[in-house]
This record gives structure tokens, sequence and C-alpha cells, in this order.
């Protein structure tokens, strides 16, 4: 999934964030953030997960896309971090299903982002860092694989040779074919 997408309509989608929304390369701990402007967002690469192969005869699967959006939210308001859990968190996820479910980040991903849960990760007294978990699903088709490359580098079938070996009845064919054929075909470009 091209994170770069969700990170722009998470900047223009929750103006609360502003531009304080990043991706991995930029998230960093705890002691490293002392000084970040908050309300934050990291949006991380999770998982990567696939159904079975359906198709006995080329290839088709599902597969979904993962990938968390990490906020790190103001937690001074309350030491315990009650306030931020029960009021800030909430807003937030309200805030990013509304810029993200449903939501197609390319053509590929039919059924848009869902919703998969959300985990405290860590607060002290001044941050609270809450990661919420989206998915994707998409198909990986037969032009995705390198058997349909392989295929698609045939050279076109233009001849079939047929051998008849007729059946001796008791013994079986005797190995010398009594007929032979050559169909030629004829390939047309289609459009």
């Amino acid at each position: 999934m091209d994170l770069r997408k969700i990170i722009l309509a998470l900047r223009e989608r929750v103006p609360d964030f502003g531009t304080r929304v990043s991706g991995a390369a930029e998230f960093r701990p705890l002691a490293e953030v002392g000084k970040l402007a908050l309300p934050a967002a990291y949006v991380i690469p999770l998982h990567d997960e696939t159904g079975e192969q359906k198709s006995q005869t080329d290839y088709w699967q599902f597969c979904t896309d993962g990938f968390s959006v990490v906020v790190a939210l103001d937690n001074r308001l309350g030491e315990l971090g009650l306030e931020s859990v029960d009021d800030a968190v909430h807003i937030v996820r309200r805030k990013l299903w509304r810029a993200l479910l449903g939501w197609s980040p390319s053509e590929e991903y039919t059924r848009g982002i869902e919703y998969r849960g959300g985990v405290l990760l860590d607060m002290n007294r001044a941050i609270l860092y809450y990661k919420f978990d989206f998915q994707a699903t998409f198909e990986i088709l037969p032009e995705d694989t390198w058997h349909q490359q392989e295929l698609d580098d045939l050279p076109w079938l233009e001849t079939v040779h047929i051998d008849v070996d007729l059946i001796d009845p008791g013994a079986g064919p005797d190995g010398h074919p009594e007929f032979q054929a050559d169909i030629h075909l004829s390939h047309t470009e289609s459009t």
C-alpha cells in the first residue's frame, strides 16, 4: 500500500494534526520527542496477509495490507492519563474513521479501508501514544505473477500435429501411426 496517500489524506482530512503526520521513518521513541508539537500522527506499515490460492488453473488470491496510525497526544491534562484516554483517544479515533473508513487509496482496494482495532502503546505525564490499526484488501491476479509472464513470453501456437495410432483389438496400439494431420492456426490480434 502506498502509505504516502494515507499521510496526505490525514493531513488534509484531520486538520488537528496539520502537517504533523509522518511515515514510519520519522517515528521516534518517547525520549526523542519531548519537544514534539502535539497532536501528531505516524503512519506505519503493519502486515501483509493472504488467503489461500483460489484457482487451480491460474492465480487468484486475496491479500490484505495493514497499516497503523500511531497518534501522540498531549497527556498533561491528567497525570493518570484518564482524561486523554476517555476523551481525546475516542475523538481522534472518530476523526480517523471519518478520514479513512471506506476510502480506497487506489483502485485495487475495491472494498476500501476497514478498522481492525486500537491499543494504548505507552504514556507518561507528557505524551500518550495510541495505535489504531487499519486494513484494505485487494486481489492478486494472474497478471501479477511470474507464471503469467512466462505464458506471455511463449511464442504463438501456430501448428498442431496429430498422430493417430489405431488400436489392434486385444493388443493395443502398435506404435506406428496409421494417420497423421497438421492443423495450422492463424493468429489475430485482439483489441
